[in-house]
C-alpha cells in the first residue's frame, strides 16, 4: 500500500509564505491576522487549533483564538462573527467544528465578509465555487474555497492521482467537505457518487469505486469487508477512538493490506488543510492591502 502522507505537501505550501508575510509586514506595518473560533477544548479539532497557533507563531501570522460560552447561545456567536467581520485588526476568520447543536446555520456564516471567509462558509464564496465549471479559479485564489475539500484535491494532484474518468465515492454530504469536494472532483471530470447516512446498499457504491473520499465523522467506520481492493482511500475523518487516540473514518489497520493507497490519520489531509488555511489567510491580507 502507498502511504499518502500530507506533511511533504504541507511543507511545500508553507515554504511559500514567509517571504509574502515579510512583504506584507513591510507594506502595512502589521502581520497577517487570523481569528479562530472554537467552542470545545476537548474535541478532536482542538488538536488542530493548537497546531494552527504553533504554525502561525512560526510563520509570523498573528492568531487569536476565541472560545465563546455556549450559554451565550446563537446570538452570542452571531455577535462575535459580526464583530470580527468589522474589525480591521483581523484579515481572516474561521470557525472550528464541531459546534453546539443548532449553531450551523447560513445566517451565521453570511455575517463573515466573503473577503475574510477563508474556509468558505459564506453563501457568496460557496456560490462562486458551485457555479464554476473549473476549479482553476478556486486554486488561483479568486475566491476562497473550503480548506479541507481543497486539501483533498491538492493531495491527489501531489501524488499524481488523476480523477478524470474515475469512479469516486464520497461518503458524507456536509457543506464544508462532502458537497464541495464532490463538485471539485466533478469539475476534474470524475464520475462522483455522493453517499450519506440514508444511502441504500452503500457497500455497492464503496466496492465499485476506484477512489473513496471519507468524510462521515465516524471513527474507523470503513472496514475491509466494505471496500474493494487496490482502491485509493482519502480519509478526511478526525475522530477519537475508544482509547482516546485520534483516528480517521477508515480502519487503517484493517484496510492497509488491501488498499492501494491511503492517507493516514493523523498526518494525511490534516496538515494540508492547515497549510491551505494559512495560505488563504495570507492571501486575505494581501487582498486587503491591494484595496488600499
Amino acid at each position: 500500500m502507498k502511504l499518502l502522507e500530507g506533511k511533504p505537501l504541507s511543507r511545500s505550501i508553507l515554504e511559500t509564505l514567509p517571504g509574502r508575510i515579510t512583504e506584507l509586514e513591510k507594506a502595512r506595518g502589521s502581520k497577517p491576522a487570523l481569528a479562530v473560533i472554537n467552542y470545545f477544548e476537548n474535541s478532536p479539532s482542538a488538536v488542530y487549533v493548537k497546531r494552527k497557533i504553533k504554525m502561525c507563531e512560526k510563520l509570523g501570522i498573528a492568531c487569536k483564538v476565541f472560545s465563546p460560552d455556549e450559554k451565550e447561545g446563537q446570538k452570542g456567536l452571531l455577535n462575535l462573527l459580526s464583530s470580527l467581520g468589522r474589525n480591521p485588526d483581523f484579515d481572516a476568520v474561521m470557525v472550528e467544528r464541531p459546534l453546539p447543536a443548532g449553531f450551523d446555520d447560513l445566517s451565521f456564516w453570511d455575517a463573515i465578509p466573503a473577503e475574510k471567509d477563508v474556509d468558505a462558509l459564506s453563501s457568496l464564496n460557496m456560490g462562486r465555487l458551485f457555479t464554476g465549471k473549473s476549479i482553476k479559479d478556486a486554486e488561483s485564489g479568486l475566491f476562497f474555497s473550503p480548506c479541507t475539500a481543497l486539501a483533498v484535491i491538492r493531495i491527489m494532484k501531489h501524488y499524481g492521482i488523476d480523477p478524470s474518468g474515475k469512479k469516486i465515492t464520497v461518503v458524507g454530504r456536509s457543506s464544508v467537505i462532502g458537497k464541495p469536494v464532490s463538485h471539485m472532483l466533478t469539475c476534474l471530470d470524475a464520475t462522483v457518487t455522493l453517499c450519506h447516512s440514508r444511502t441504500r446498499e452503500i457497500r455497492e457504491h464503496l466496492r465499485g469505486a476506484e477512489i473513496i473520499v471519507l468524510a462521515i465523522g465516524r471513527a474507523k467506520w470503513l472496514k475491509k469487508e466494505m471496500a474493494g481492493e487496490n482502491q485509493t482511500i482519502i480519509d478526511v475523518g478526525t475522530n477519537l477512538d475508544e482509547s482516546g487516540k485520534m483516528c480517521g473514518d477508515a480502519d487503517f489497520d484493517d484496510l492497509k493490506e488491501t488498499a492501494g493507497a491511503m492517507t493516514p490519520v493523523p498526518g494525511g489531509v490534516g496538515p494540508v488543510t492547515l497549510a491551505c488555511l494559512l495560505e488563504a489567510s495570507v492571501r486575505a491580507a494581501e487582498n486587503f492591502l491591494k484595496k488600499r
